[in-house]
């Protein structure tokens, strides 16, 4: 932040940069996040229409703030007491009602706050994202369409330039390849592209090693960052570091797929995208295909296969998310858990739902020579059915299980000790020896895409990752020994982990939910927050967390989120005049 910041004479080593704020994720989130941290501030419009049929509790706390007074500077939690809706976090639950006021309620009015660019207010940051900005809306299947009305995806500032391509409509639903498109095309308009580096892997955040000397008394002196921020850069192939004050994580929920059972694993597929890249032999074939799961993504595996082939469905009751959809606003979902409700007896075209099954066993049959995976050859399938314990055998050719996905957090893990968690007290008929060996191939198969990267580097390239990994102002091996517990992921917790557990648990931002026994999950166990600010309550301070991690699966309550911390790093870094 530029507020009152003296010149700093420090430096660093070559092979690491600093910065203020360093977001993780390239997603929403980030695009917003780094939007406000780019000194764009929210102010509160000088008058509010008497008409609009807001909250009068809040008309109430706002009329009493001064006219056209900074977001940033006001008591954001006190503004959203008493606020309900459907985010469990008051502060986006403020911004939704004055970005859209009663928009629950159907109504489109103008927005009661206005950005202004202010330069005093820009904190230097950088975006890291694996692909391009958008981050998973561009790994979807380019027609699925998003929950969210148009009129509930766009991004601060909301001007027109800003917005969705869409129908007139504002009820339309937008397909993920218009909002990818929109996330990149935010990016440029709103000139964020100096902040933004795409490609890069994080695979660690730690606290920053100790350097020489006290820092200096400007706010941004790289002597007094708090965090190390490892990672690869898969486009220029090199290891980059970062050194900051402050993180944001920003990454989402659905990095990785919920496992299903290993006798199912090898012979299914688990990600919605797949569907689009079928094998033109599997694509066109009239073989039966089995759909596992009762989500939203079950759904519309459901309804792509359904279009070509017999799909058999195995699923339990249709979840809660599928029963409050309206069916004159998403006739696709309505038709699919309409399907789902009249079960066997329901007499509906290329479908034969299965409810209360599970896959109990597969066996791959003789199938053409060129189709080599067991993913696509025919295959035969026995069903247990959990009510009546009877077993049924189908024969189909594609098996797509869709149970849920969880965030991947484990570039967090490098650095806290987990040893008081108990993982699975249970479980203590493993075997010792079996455990380490399991955990290893666990965090390796996890981690493949970025340990194959690394490896092809050169020795010297790997030496100035793992055992220069402290050097900052001069400093190098020497501090090698009393950091090598920064330095080795999972340190301790051999004992934690079991081989009834097909997945390493610590990827899962175990220690970081608000049940910390449990995986971090967007839905049911979020990461605990500080609800004013948006800082996670189990990591050392000036780590921050929004969006679906924090449990705001929506786009329009992202927002809040990022304003709830930019305003606590404002109020952090803001320096005493002397």
């Amino acid at each position: 932040m530029r507020d009152n910041m003296q010149p700093c004479q420090h430096t660093l080593s070559d092979d690491v940069i600093y910065k203020e704020v360093v977001v993780i994720g390239n997603g929403p989130s980030g695009l917003v996040t780094s939007y406000m941290l780019a000194g764009n501030v929210p102010y509160l419009k000088k008058e509010i229409p008497e008409d609009l049929p807001i909250d009068e509790m809040l008309r109430a706390r706002l009329s009493n703030l001064t006219p056209g007074q900074s977001l940033l500077e006001t008591d954001l939690l006190q503004l959203a007491e008493g606020l309900e809706g459907r985010s469990q976090n008051p502060l986006p639950l403020l911004m939704d009602n004055l970005l859209r006021p009663c928009a629950d309620l159907g109504l489109h009015a103008d927005s009661l706050v206005e950005w202004k660019y202010d330069v005093e207010k820009q904190v230097e940051h950088v975006v890291l994202g694996r692909g391009p900005p958008g981050g998973s809306w561009n790994t979807f299947p380019p027609s699925l369409r998003t929950l969210s009305p148009a009129g509930w995806l766009a991004l601060p500032p909301h001007r027109s330039a800003h917005a969705p391509q869409s129908p007139q409509n504002p009820h339309a639903r937008l397909t993920a390849r218009a909002l990818a498109q929109y996330c990149r095309r935010y990016v440029r308009v709103c000139n964020l592209q100096r902040f933004f580096r795409s490609g890069v892997i994080v695979t660690s955040v730690t606290r920053s090693a100790r350097t020489i000397g006290p820092p200096c008394s400007s706010p941004s002196c790289p002597r007094a960052a708090a965090f190390c921020v490892s990672g690869y850069d898969a486009r220029e192939a090199r290891c980059v570091r970062y050194v900051c004050g402050r993180v944001v994580v920003a990454c989402g929920a659905a990095d990785v797929p919920n496992a299903p059972p290993a006798r199912l694993a090898s012979h299914a597929l688990q990600d919605l995208a797949a569907l689009h890249h079928l094998p033109a032999e599997v694509a066109n074939g009239s073989s039966p295909a089995l759909v596992v799961g009762s989500g939203l993504s079950a759904a519309d595996a459901v309804r792509a296969l359904r279009a070509r082939r017999r799909v058999l469905h195995v699923h339990r009751e249709p979840p809660a998310a599928l029963s409050r959809l309206p069916p004159i606003a998403y006739p696709d979902y309505w038709q699919v858990y309409k399907m789902m409700l009249d079960g066997p007896t329901g007499n509906h075209s290329n479908y034969t739902p299965y409810p209360d099954h599970v896959v109990i066993d597969v066996t791959p049959l003789q199938s053409d020579e060129k189709i080599k995976d067991n993913k696509y050859c025919l295959k035969r399938v026995k069903l247990l059915n959990l009510v009546t314990n009877e077993t049924i055998e189908v024969e189909v050719s594609l098996i797509v299980v869709l149970i849920g996905s969880r965030p991947d957090l484990f570039f967090l893990q490098t650095n806290f000790s987990l040893s008081d968690i108990d993982v699975k007290k249970d479980c203590i008929k493993c075997n010792e020896k079996r455990k380490i060996e399991n955990e290893r191939k666990c965090f390796f198969k996890n981690h493949w895409h970025y340990f194959k990267s690394v490896l092809g580097q050169s020795i010297q390239s790997c030496k100035s990752r793992y055992l220069n990994y402290t050097e900052m102002g001069g400093k190098t091996e020497a501090c090698m020994e009393e950091c090598k517990c920064e330095m080795t992921p999972y340190t301790g917790l051999e004992d934690k982990v079991c081989q009834c557990q097909p997945v390493n648990p610590y990827t899962g931002g175990l220690g970081f939910g608000v049940d910390p026994n449990k995986p971090v999950d967007g839905r049911s166990n979020p990461v605990a927050i500080d609800k004013s600010t948006h800082e996670l309550l189990n990591a050392p301070k000036g780590i921050y967390a929004l969006g679906p991690l924090t449990g705001d699966n929506f786009i329009r309550f992202i927002p809040g989120g990022a304003l709830a911390l930019v305003a606590d790093i404002h109020k952090q870094m803001k320096t005493t005049p002397e």
